[in-house]
């Protein structure tokens, strides 16, 4: 018997990652691997389930190898200022077998749960 789950929307505020962000992510990815500059995300969007007036957060670069976490950046409203090298979100949907996408600890539901999405923003 399969439950349908309650989806929730995903924030989606957009942003653009300034070019010196760019620049930091290669430098921070640069022990990890070899970081290409096409796989830094430049146009990026809030991955989280929408919420108020809190942090936007969004993915910039996986980082190579087992366990090493991602790239994010984050913002309150603008452009983002600043990197942060976040472990992954260690949650596997038991159903499905899906793991999260976001990092770990992040506010809101897990990424399985979330509409694919955004809400609007003018």
């Amino acid at each position: 018997m399969t439950h349908a789950k309650t989806l929730f929307p995903v924030c989606g505020r957009p942003a653009r990652l300034p070019e010196r962000l760019v620049q930091e992510a290669l430098r921070i990815a640069t022990p990890y691997g070899s970081p290409h500059e096409a796989d830094v995300e430049r146009d990026l969007w809030c991955h989280l389930q929408a919420h108020g007036d809190r942090d936007h957060f969004a993915l910039v670069l996986d980082l190579d190898g087992v366990a090493t976490g991602a790239i994010w950046t984050h913002w309150a409203d603008g452009t983002p200022a600043a990197l942060d090298v976040r472990p992954d979100c260690p949650f596997v949907d038991p159903e499905s077998r899906e793991g999260c996408c976001e990092f770990a600890f992040h506010p809101g539901a897990h990424s399985h749960r979330l509409t694919a999405t955004p809400i609007e923003f003018s």
